[in-house]
């Protein structure tokens, strides 16, 4: 009997079975989805491992039992849906609370641009030790939550938490994602692949970015960005090594991206992909 029937199990009847017991017990994964109601003016609806609750209260009722019974929360994956935050982090301080969280992955999914989840560094902090793939999470709750502790094999970032007027290109927002990604490198955390999303300005040839990139120790990128240029040309200067641990590199987007002197830039690279695409229509130009 799988979690899913566990939990379906408990909703209609408080006496479970051995085997539900059993399989409730050896859950380590769980999924939390946060979505409108039938109207905007509705209750978000809530499901927990792809169970409809009955309003948040019978969720954090639920979220209590689950955290209760389990051996330990190693997978937590949020999906949020709405544009409203409190029931997310409502459902964030049950894992605050609970002794028998050690997420080793956090997966973050979210639809609005400028949409910032409060207690969400409080549960990367309380996890640092132990996290080793965290996604998709906002600079701002990156910059908060991490700590000299943190030690990921995967992380994926993206700016659009910074945004507060609604416009994915501004040089207000251009002069905070300079600041957390400066203060991210400062940090102490270290992620072996880093995935990041932007609208424009993340060149990983100018600090400080390329800062945040050493400081860090990343190997691997794959960059999602719709304009600017990924790394700046200077084709009359010398080249230099940027980043010598840097073994693979993905560009992703309408970004302007080199084609010569990448050995020469990034020594140790094993993997080089661009892909062309127009990322609000999804439409690929070309594949190099």
């Amino acid at each position: 009997m799988d979690n899913e029937k566990s939990l379906m199990l408990r909703s209609t009847n408080w006496q479970l079975t051995r085997s539900s017991d059993y399989a409730l017990f050896h859950c380590d994964n769980i999924n939390v989805t946060v979505s409108w109601g039938a109207q905007r003016s509705d209750p978000p609806k809530i499901r927990i491992q792809n169970y409809e609750m009955h309003g948040l209260d019978k969720a954090l009722e639920r979220l209590d039992y689950l955290l209760a019974h389990v051996r330990c929360v190693r997978t937590l994956s949020l999906n949020l849906e709405t544009s409203e935050t409190r029931s997310i982090n409502a459902i964030i301080e049950k894992f605050l609370d609970a002794e028998n969280v050690r997420l080793e992955v956090l997966k973050v999914k979210r639809r609005y641009v400028g949409q910032r989840i409060d207690l969400l560094p409080d549960l990367l902090a309380l996890n640092s030790e132990t996290l080793r793939e965290v996604g998709k999470i906002g600079l701002s709750e990156a910059t908060e939550g991490f700590n000299d502790k943190i030690r990921l094999n995967r992380l994926s970032l993206m700016n659009f938490d910074l945004i507060d007027d609604g416009e994915l290109e501004s040089s207000t927002l251009a002069e905070r994602t300079r600041i957390h990604i400066r203060r991210l490198g400062g940090i102490g955390a270290k992620f072996q692949h880093l995935s990041y999303t932007t609208y424009s300005g993340f060149d990983l040839s100018r600090n400080p970015t390329l800062f945040m990139l050493k400081q860090c120790e990343v190997r691997s990128i794959r960059l999602t960005m719709q304009k600017g240029a990924a790394i700046t040309s200077t084709p009359l200067q010398p080249v230099q090594p940027l980043l010598d641990t840097l073994e693979r590199l993905e560009l992703i987007g309408s970004l302007s991206a080199p084609k010569e002197r990448l050995s020469a830039l990034f020594p140790n690279l094993d993997f080089y992909d661009y892909q062309q695409q127009d990322l609000a229509t999804g439409q690929t130009a070309m594949a190099c």
